[in-house]
């Protein structure tokens, strides 16, 4: 992860670089402001997240009993391997919203998945749902072994107002911890 972290922040560098005027908007959004993950494998964060900008909604699924919300990954955690903290949306089917605190269109470059528990292959849509309505997505399938996948947005996840994806329904596809995620 700290190679991914390096290339992130190349990107960020070069973006200065060639478009001055357009790098202040590049903002990469990761959970090392979730203190309790620094001395905790798993700990509880709530059911948004918000920080440079963006907000990250939970949701849970319409047949959950207990949501939980969102859950920090400490880098502790034996499946982050090489990681950083993460975030997990931690209930079966919850689903992540990702939208701009502006309400102003935007788009999603990467963003870093791994199984939460490493154990069994897992797919993740993503659904962007653009300024002008129209919806656009990625399904992703992860291997199944503990460790991290950088995932690049297609060039149509642009000029959009929220992406969501669901988590696994914890039976045949497993649930997943995100980070890094890479927006403008």
């Amino acid at each position: 992860m700290k190679n991914h972290r390096l290339t992130i922040r190349a990107l960020v560098a070069a973006a200065a670089v060639v478009g001055a005027q357009h790098a202040h908007a590049l903002e990469l959004i990761d959970f090392h402001g979730l203190t309790c993950a620094k001395t905790q494998e798993l700990c509880g964060a709530g059911v948004a997240y918000v920080t440079r900008g963006f907000s990250l909604q939970y949701a849970p699924a319409a047949d959950e009993q207990y949501p939980t919300g969102f859950y920090a990954v400490g880098k502790s955690w034996r499946y982050n391997v090489d990681g950083s903290i993460a975030l997990v949306a931690n209930s079966c089917g919850a689903t992540t919203t990702l939208t701009s605190n502006k309400g102003a269109s935007f788009a999603m470059f990467t963003i870093d998945l791994a199984e939460i528990n490493g154990d069994s292959p897992s797919s993740v849509t993503f659904v962007g749902t653009k300024v002008d309505g129209s919806t656009v997505s990625k399904t992703v399938q992860l291997d199944g072994k503990a460790g991290w996948r950088r995932v690049l947005m297609p060039s149509a996840f642009a000029s959009l107002k929220s992406v969501t994806w669901t988590q696994g329904d914890c039976v045949t596809n497993k649930p997943h911890m995100f980070d890094n995620i890479l927006v403008h």
